[in-house]
């Protein structure tokens, strides 16, 4: 009778460990999800502000302003989806371009992130305003500070 006793806790516990391993592959799973949606939100709001900086569409202050509130508003929604185990390279199935670079330098991938978040603010706060040249310059600024991370820590 023992043996069956520890025969069951033994699946039992067994049963959870594979649940919770099931689950945070799951967690994993949307964690990636969720930043490369967060990620395509930015994308949108920051396409069209390129596109009015460099004269490829006529500038429209009113649809700047939002699109440049918009984009400070998801700044700092991307990453926190950058969670243990969701990297390039880390077996969870998902495709990812995220490089396991950003685990081995998480300081730097971190003041990146913030470097994001306050030319985000700038570019909204300039937004308000009427100095046109300076928005374009601020749209740079951002752009470039995107482009900073995705050449060290995404794949091509």
């Amino acid at each position: 009778m023992t043996l069956s006793r520890y025969s069951l806790i033994a699946a039992a516990t067994l049963t959870t460990a594979l649940l919770a391993s099931t689950s945070s592959q799951a967690d994993v799973d949307k964690a990636i999800e969720y930043r490369q949606d967060a990620l395509s939100v930015m994308a949108w709001q920051i396409g069209p502000l390129g596109d009015m900086a460099q004269g490829k569409i006529d500038y429209d202050a009113e649809e700047f302003a939002r699109r440049a509130e918009n984009l400070d508003a998801v700044a700092d929604l991307p990453w926190e989806g950058f969670v243990e185990g969701s990297l390039r390279g880390d077996n969870h199935g998902v495709d990812t371009d995220a490089l396991a670079e950003i685990a081995d330098d998480w300081e730097d991938f971190e003041s990146r992130q913030q470097a994001l978040v306050e030319e985000a603010a700038k570019l909204a706060e300039l937004a308000q305003g009427d100095d046109f040249a300076a928005m374009r310059q601020q749209v740079a600024s951002v752009a470039d500070t995107c482009k900073g991370c995705h050449d060290n820590y995404r794949a091509e």
